[in-house]
């Protein structure tokens, strides 16, 4: 199978590029600011025999950092099946849970035992309110059938675009599910600890948190930094900040899920990238200071399963946007620790995965996600 390729729409021809590819899977990692090449894509695969899946993404990643202009180009195996499912924005959760279960059925029905327990791998469009109460159905439907695992795409400005695409289509408000062999092993990290005493989301739907312990929760997210941080907010400068002091919900087991806020509406309410339950217990959260550190503690974890031919990593914009330059460290460390040949990947808008095998799945920000392919 041909390796994967990073392509330049600058610097080569897109029918050149995907030549090599003929009658081949091919995912694509697109960057947003290269959107308009997506029907050209469909187009020169669909001439190649090429079947494709592919997802914009904020910017992407390789060894050398990251990129605001590109596509990456994977190859797949026969096996990989990608599974491109629209979703219907008035349904529940559970109805869109059992749609996307359906759809699964028969894949995970003809899945040999004799392969082990797949990974299932969703990347959903960012836009979606629901996901985490998503992952709540599918889990009801699959349980511990598959492992998970996934990414959310989409626009880094948080605004409404088709991010999800086959050989035809090209989709808002869609998941694309992709169930991977049991020899891929993602792992989900993002190292941020608890500063300050709980709190209570006293009232809050979807991602929408209105009230923190009984008072508008941006006055109590704004004392609460102006108490840890000397640092007086203002709505204006809320995004600036917020990737820097998410929340976190605390869970019985003792895990922190992180919550990055993204916007504060008139009313004094907070936006968060991803849900939060009513009456969750919240904590603020202190991002990690050194890069370096975290990455080499994953880079052991990945090397328990074997030194990988490459790393395929999915890394949350808000942690890019806390570290700024570091980011850039943070991926020669993991890559240089890990073994990896190669690096591929994206930022993403949110990450799913549990944070110990077999757990179950979670909604996270802030977050690494890293899978070692190709054991060598």
């Amino acid at each position: 199978m041909m390796q994967p390729a990073f392509h330049s729409f600058d610097t080569q021809p897109l029918a050149e590029a995907l030549r090599p590819y003929r009658g081949q899977r091919l995912d694509v990692l697109l960057a947003e600011q290269d959107a308009e090449h997506v029907a050209d894509l469909q187009q020169q695969c669909s001439h190649l025999d090429i079947q494709l899946s592919g997802a914009l993404f904020p910017r992407l990643l390789s060894r050398h950092g990251f990129h605001e202009r590109g596509a990456w180009l994977l190859p797949r195996p026969a096996s990989h099946v990608p599974l491109l499912i629209p979703l219907d924005p008035v349904a529940s959760a559970d109805e869109q849970a059992h749609i996307l279960c359906d759809a699964l059925a028969p894949q995970l029905a003809q899945w040999p035992s004799a392969e082990g327990i797949p990974t299932l791998f969703l990347t959903f469009d960012a836009m979606i309110p629901n996901i985490a109460s998503l992952l709540e159905g599918i889990y009801l439907h699959l349980a511990d059938r598959v492992h998970y695992a996934g990414v959310n795409a989409g626009s880094g400005q948080f605004r409404p675009m088709p991010c999800l695409f086959d050989n035809h289509r090209l989709l808002e408000q869609a998941v694309c599910c992709t169930l991977l062999p049991h020899h891929s092993y993602p792992l989900l990290e993002h190292g941020y600890q608890l500063t300050a005493q709980p709190m209570l989301a006293t009232s809050s739907e979807g991602n929408k948190i209105s009230f923190i312990d009984w008072q508008p929760a941006f006055s109590r997210y704004q004392s609460l930094v102006q108490q840890q941080f000397q640092q007086r907010l203002t709505p204006e400068q809320f995004y600036q900040y917020g990737v820097h002091l998410p929340l976190g919900l605390l869970r019985a087991n003792g895990d922190v899920i992180v919550r990055i806020p993204v916007a504060v509406t008139d009313e004094g309410a907070l936006l968060c990238v991803g849900e939060v339950p009513d009456h969750s217990i919240l904590t603020l959260l202190k991002a990690p200071h050194s890069p370096t550190a975290h990455a080499i503690e994953l880079a052991e974890k990945l090397s328990r399963h074997g030194a990988p031919e490459r790393l395929e990593i999915y890394y949350c914009a808000g942690r890019q946007q806390h570290f700024g330059e570091q980011s850039t460290l943070e991926l020669e460390t993991l890559f240089s620790h890990s073994g990896a040949h190669q690096l591929v990947g994206a930022l993403s808008l949110g990450e799913i995965g549990s944070l110990r095998p077999g757990d179950y799945p979670l909604f996270h920000n802030g977050a690494i996600l890293c899978n070692g392919e190709g054991l060598r």
